[in-house]
């Protein structure tokens, strides 16, 4: 299943590391990190399970992250070897919010969890942008998927940054995966590199990943060509998977 679109861009990391055992992924996913220059060492995760807050505290601290021998973990490395910036981000915000008064986690916390876990960040020509998120805002389906296909080959590239979707793609796929949407005002051809510096730049600053930001979901089987399924405009009649829009509350 890593033969899969969505696997395009972490794909050369797999291939290095996928087939070692745990002592070999460590010593490889260190290798690669010191090949990019990074601030980060990868470690074996400890035997008694860390709380979310310290798994980040040690990342921000200590510039270590445990990686434990799973897919989930895999992924989770894969991702921060392609997305540091966004992924330390991510992470130091988590620290600095901590778990809130009360105990009670942050609002914030959530929203930056689900892009970890099942953000796709969606590319998309400046001008095209605005109108494309709102077309996926408003569930309309056929028109973003269908109608517009045309324009969505050429003018946005999906990237699935959530490492738990992508476990789940490789290992347990089913068809009602859905994704929380990331709209980023980029060309689809924009590098890697590029792409990290803005959107860590943005969660920084406050734009993006905000605590009353409205996580827009978008089926992954609707994405056009990623699925041979969704050629067929019937695919998108199916009203369990592509759902009309419910009430915010």
């Amino acid at each position: 299943m890593t033969t899969h679109p969505a696997f395009h861009f972490i794909r050369p990391l797999l291939d290095a590391v996928v087939a070692r055992d745990t002592t070999q992924k460590i010593a490889t996913l260190n290798a690669l990190a010191h090949d990019r220059g990074l601030d980060l060492r990868f470690a074996r995760a400890p035997e008694e399970k860390l709380s979310a807050v310290e798994y980040e505290t040690r990342i921000a601290r200590d510039r270590e992250l445990v990686v434990a021998d799973n897919w989930h973990d895999l992924f989770n490395a894969c991702v921060w070897l392609t997305f540091p910036r966004t992924k330390r981000a991510i992470s130091e915000l988590h620290v600095a919010l901590g778990a809130g008064e009360n105990n009670r986690r942050p609002r914030r916390r959530d929203v930056l969890t689900l892009f970890d876990e099942s953000g796709v960040i969606l590319l998309c020509e400046p001008t095209h942008c605005a109108d494309f998120e709102a077309l996926n805002e408003m569930h309309r389906w056929r028109t973003l998927f269908v109608d517009r296909r045309h324009e969505w080959l050429q003018h946005i590239r999906p990237v699935l940054f959530g490492h738990g979707v992508l476990e789940q793609l490789a290992t347990k796929w089913h068809r009602g995966l859905t994704v929380k949407a990331q709209w980023v005002p980029l060309p689809p051809s924009a590098a890697v590199d590029e792409i990290d510096r803005f959107i860590a730049a943005r969660i920084r600053e406050g734009i993006m990943l905000r605590d009353n930001e409205w996580r827009i979901p978008l089926p992954l089987l609707g994405i056009p060509g990623w699925f041979a399924e969704n050629e067929a405009p019937g695919c998108y009649d199916d009203t369990s998977i592509f759902r009309p829009p419910r009430a915010r509350r």
